[in-house]
C-alpha cells in the first residue's frame, strides 16, 4: 500500500511539473502583436486577431530585422506608426509590453511604444529615458515606473515590461534587470498607441532613432521563462499565415 502511495505522489508531482514546464503565452493572452513582416506598404498588420492594424506616418523604412522584416525610424523625420484606440488595448489588471529594438544612440526619450491621451503620459509606455530603459504601467499603479540602464547601442536588444498586479519588472535580453512590489488598477485611455513616439508632433527627442521589430502587448504578466520563449520569435510559438494574406490563422506548434 505504501508503494502505491509513493507512486501516486510521484505521478501527481510529475503532472504538475509538466504543466508548469509547458506554460506559455497563448493566443487569448494577446492584445496586439505586430511582427513587422509586412515588408512593404503603409500598413502594419496586427497578428493578434484583434484587428489593431497601424498606419505608417512620414515614411519609416522597411528593412531586414531581427526576425524577417523590421522598420527603421529616423527621429529627425518624426517617423512613427499610429494604431487607433480599441477596447482590446485597455487592460486594467495586468500587462506585458515587449519589443526588439536597435538604437543608434542613448540620447532623448525614445519610445518603443506609448498609449495615452495625446499630450499626457497617462497610460502605458516602453521607452529609452536618457540612458535608461523604462517601463511605465500608468498612474493607477504604484509605483508605476521602473528603470534600468541601457547596456549598449547599435545592436539589437529585447526589452519586456511586466506588471502582474503585485510586481512591476523590466527584463533586458531575457534577464530580469529590475523589479519592485507594485499594486493598483491600470487606467484606460481613449488615445491611440504610437510606435516610435509618444504622440504626433512630439519633440524630436521623443522619437525612436533606429529599428524596431516584434512588438507584443499581452493582457497579463508573463514569467521570465515566457519572456525567453518570446525572444525566439513569435512565429516559433504560433503558426501565422505569411504577411499579405487577409486572414490570420493561429495554431500552436507542437513542441514534440
Amino acid at each position: 500500500m505504501k508503494r502505491i502511495y509513493i507512486i501516486t505522489a510521484f505521478l501527481v508531482a510529475l503532472s504538475l511539473a509538466s504543466e508548469i514546464a509547458v506554460a506559455k503565452i497563448e493566443e487569448k493572452d494577446l492584445l496586439g502583436l505586430w511582427l513587422f513582416d509586412d515588408g512593404k506598404g503603409d500598413v502594419l498588420k496586427d497578428s493578434s486577431g484583434n484587428g489593431n492594424d497601424g498606419t505608417l506616418i512620414n515614411g519609416p523604412t522597411w528593412i531586414d530585422g531581427k526576425f524577417g522584416k523590421a522598420l527603421q525610424f529616423v527621429s529627425a523625420k518624426q517617423q512613427r506608426v499610429e494604431i487607433p484606440n480599441s477596447d482590446s488595448l485597455n487592460p486594467t489588471d495586468a500587462i506585458t509590453v515587449m519589443a526588439w529594438g536597435y538604437l543608434e544612440d542613448k540620447n532623448g526619450n525614445r519610445r518603443f511604444l506609448q498609449k495615452s491621451t495625446p499630450g499626457s503620459d497617462n497610460q502605458y509606455r516602453l521607452l529609452l529615458e536618457w540612458g535608461n530603459f523604462r517601463f511605465d504601467a500608468g498612474p493607477g499603479v504604484s509605483p508605476k515606473e521602473i528603470d534600468v540602464p541601457i547596456f549598449s547601442v547599435q545592436e539589437w536588444h529585447h526589452v519586456a515590461g511586466v506588471y502582474d498586479g503585485a510586481e512591476i519588472a523590466l527584463y533586458i535580453d531575457g534577464e530580469k534587470a529590475g523589479s519592485k512590489a507594485a499594486k493598483g488598477q491600470m487606467i484606460p485611455s481613449t488615445g491611440p498607441i504610437f510606435l516610435g513616439t509618444k504622440w504626433a508632433n512630439a519633440p524630436e527627442g521623443d522619437y525612436w532613432n533606429g529599428a524596431i521589430d516584434e512588438i507584443a502587448v499581452i493582457g497579463r504578466g508573463v514569467t521570465e521563462e515566457e519572456v525567453k520563449e518570446a525572444m525566439q520569435g513569435f512565429e516559433t510559438m504560433f503558426a501565422i499565415e505569411p504577411a499579405g494574406k487577409t486572414a490570420v490563422t493561429w495554431g500552436k506548434i507542437k513542441s514534440d
